[in-house]
């Protein structure tokens, strides 16, 4: 009996262990911000435009993954200085569903100014400067490698688009596609690759002439789950003489752009 109790205890130890390594980040995972105490919301928008920067997404109903942010403020005195001088402590742990760390931040330095609340302003300031510069990066590193344990070259990739002009930005997927070491095809396919086209004319004052249109382009790779594995987007505005002609070369300049960015990035993905 003993030895049935030990070999149960294992098997789970074994099932849990199994279960914390399937818990990946990558890009398209939702994060929820938590932030003890902040400054007009600064600390948590930094965080935010990190996240966002880092293709994850800002979701503060999302149980996925929890930034767990902790800041602590605290006067210093220094002899002989009429300046007030303040310490700000910053703890930024990255944790996923079971409570796992996958990331952790931490900042600490003094700021000073001519009273103490001039002196904690400029903590949070300097606070998101460096989140700004320090965490995007370190996010970046960890989703990319992530990210690379699941895309793999060689794979299939089905292409599912909701609007196309004479198959032009089919081809240009397939072609990214095909130079970044993956087959297309609709049929059994690991990954599907859903693209959603928009095009929206626009009125632009002052202009003679000239039709313009906005072109929208989302393409999310997408596995067998339904899960995002890599986001892309992109919009930008053409014109012509006329409406058709200002389409027809919005779908061109997008292809091109596709052929273009596109490979690189799928390439950037599976490097790690």
């Amino acid at each position: 009996m003993k030895k049935l109790l030990a070999l149960l205890v294992i098997g789970m130890m074994c099932i849990s262990v199994l279960l914390a390594q399937t818990n990946v980040m990558e890009q398209g995972s939702a994060v929820s911000i938590k932030v003890n105490t902040d400054r007009n919301g600064t600390i948590q928008n930094a965080f935010a435009t990190a996240i966002s920067a880092a293709g994850l997404i800002n979701d503060s109903n999302s149980s996925d993954y929890l930034l767990n942010v902790t800041i602590t403020i605290t006067p210093l005195d220094f002899p002989n200085n009429s300046m007030a001088y303040v310490r700000l402590d910053l703890s930024a742990d990255l944790l996923d569903s079971n409570g796992r760390l996958l990331l952790p931040y931490a900042i600490s330095w003094r700021q000073g100014h001519v009273n103490q609340e001039q002196a904690e302003d400029r903590a949070f300031r300097e606070a998101v400067n460096k989140i700004n510069a320090e965490y995007r990066s370190l996010l970046n590193d960890i989703v990319a490698a992530e990210t690379a344990q699941s895309v793999k070259q060689g794979n299939t990739v089905g292409l599912r688009i909701n609007a196309d002009r004479d198959g032009i930005i089919q081809n240009a997927f397939t072609t990214a596609l095909s130079a970044a070491g993956f087959k297309t095809d609709n049929n059994n396919s690991a990954y599907l690759l859903s693209v959603t086209i928009t095009i929206t004319p626009l009125a632009v004052p002052n202009v003679a002439n000239t039709e313009f249109v906005r072109f929208d382009l989302i393409a999310n790779l997408l596995d067998n789950n339904g899960r995002v594995l890599l986001p892309y987007s992109f919009n930008f505005r053409q014109g012509y003489v006329n409406q058709a002609g200002a389409e027809e070369r919005a779908f061109r300049a997008a292809a091109s752009k596709i052929i273009d960015e596109y490979r690189n990035l799928l390439n950037d993905i599976i490097s790690g």
